[in-house]
């Protein structure tokens, strides 16, 4: 399954009809730079630094462990259905330990978290390896990791309720929404709201400078999103094709704020966290204790990294425990947030349009 390029969206969880699992996969891998993947509901933050020769080993290990521990998950997310009998729990439970226990083991995990969704409900949480190397801290379940760009769901989750409530429309130029927004290259006035979420609108991809940070949530990088953009030229015509971009999606995050009137996270508070009851879901800059932060290593070092800060949120900046995770996963099987045709709408297979 992996990443979708959806109609309205790109990413999408593992969705079957019939009875639903979706299990997550949650922890920091040591060394610096944020990394996310997403693979048949599991999903996962980790980092790599290092010489070209120490990263390549690196990353032939932790590659292996990484697709090992994912197939397991996928053993856990596919469908109930598929089997005459449901799953007798302590198999999931050691079908999910050994994921874990592969991931933390080979792949360099300091902790893991995670939890298995089933049917409206999370039946499944656990956790292993050790939160700190400098404190004596079990592990509760309700650490908080980087869900990288996994943000970028909730982002559209938000863009698509409004579009339904018909206060966006998604083939409407951004410039409806966001007056201001203006680049060196005429052709941005044709991008439109479905290119920032399907990754088609030509702009540039990623500016995240004075967004990654070190243990400070910043809001200078959404602050002068618009400013940067205003130099810069589109790297083909809206529309053409799509490349992966973050600053589409930190734009989608100023459009979400423009038609309501919110900052953008008091919007997925109200709107997609509290109606599905969830409390361990937050950004830089939340009301949350930042010691719940699970801390990243570089190697054996018994340092934390300063904890980092992706002060983009709707492109990549929420945190979030595997429970809550998994929880907002499986509510996009069925319809508590968005209705069906919209779930249609971000699952459509974009690349048979010719992208």
């Amino acid at each position: 399954s992996g990443r979708h390029r959806g109609r309205a969206s790109v990413p999408g969880n593992v969705c079957w009809t019939g009875s639903f699992r979706i299990f997550y996969l949650t922890f920091p891998w040591g060394e610096g730079v944020s990394w996310h993947c997403h693979l048949a509901g599991a999903s996962g933050t980790n980092a790599l630094w290092g010489g070209k020769g120490t990263v390549m080993n690196v990353l032939h290990t932790r590659w292996r462990a990484l697709v090992l521990a994912l197939l397991l998950a996928v053993s856990l997310a596919v469908p109930a259905a598929a089997a005459e009998t449901e799953t007798a729990a302590e198999d999931l439970q050691t079908l999910a330990d050994t994921a874990a226990s592969y991931a933390a083991q080979y792949g360099g995990a300091q902790s893991l978290q995670y939890a298995l969704w089933q049917d409206g409900e999370i039946v499944l949480t656990g956790q292993t390896g050790t939160f700190s190397r400098s404190e004596n801290r079990l592990m509760t379940g309700d650490e908080l990791y980087g869900i990288g760009s996994v943000s970028k769901i909730y982002t559209t989750v938000a863009v698509m309720q409004l579009a339904e409530d018909g206060k966006v429309s998604l083939d409407a130029p951004v410039t409806q929404y966001l007056p201001d927004f203006k680049m060196a290259d005429e052709r941005y006035k044709d991008i439109t709201v479905r290119m920032l979420l399907n990754h088609s609108s030509g702009i540039l991809g990623t500016g995240l400078s004075d967004a990654m940070l070190f243990g400070e949530a910043s809001t200078r990088a959404h602050d002068t999103l618009l400013e940067k953009l205003s130099t810069q030229r589109l790297a083909a015509d809206p529309g053409a094709f799509s490349v992966y971009c973050n600053d589409g999606f930190s734009l989608a995050e100023l459009v979400v704020e423009a038609i309501t009137d919110m900052d953008f996270m008091d919007y997925v508070d109200e709107h997609i966290l509290a109606p599905l009851d969830l409390d361990r879901t937050f950004a830089p800059g939340g009301d949350f204790d930042a010691n719940d932060l699970a801390p990243i290593y570089r190697g054996t070092d018994p340092r934390a990294l300063p904890q980092d800060a992706l002060n983009a949120i709707g492109a990549g900046g929420i945190y979030a425990t595997a429970s809550d995770l998994a929880s907002f996963g499986g509510a996009l099987t069925g319809t508590e947030l968005l209705r069906q045709s919209s779930l249609d709408a971000m699952a459509y297979p974009e690349y048979s349009r010719g992208l």
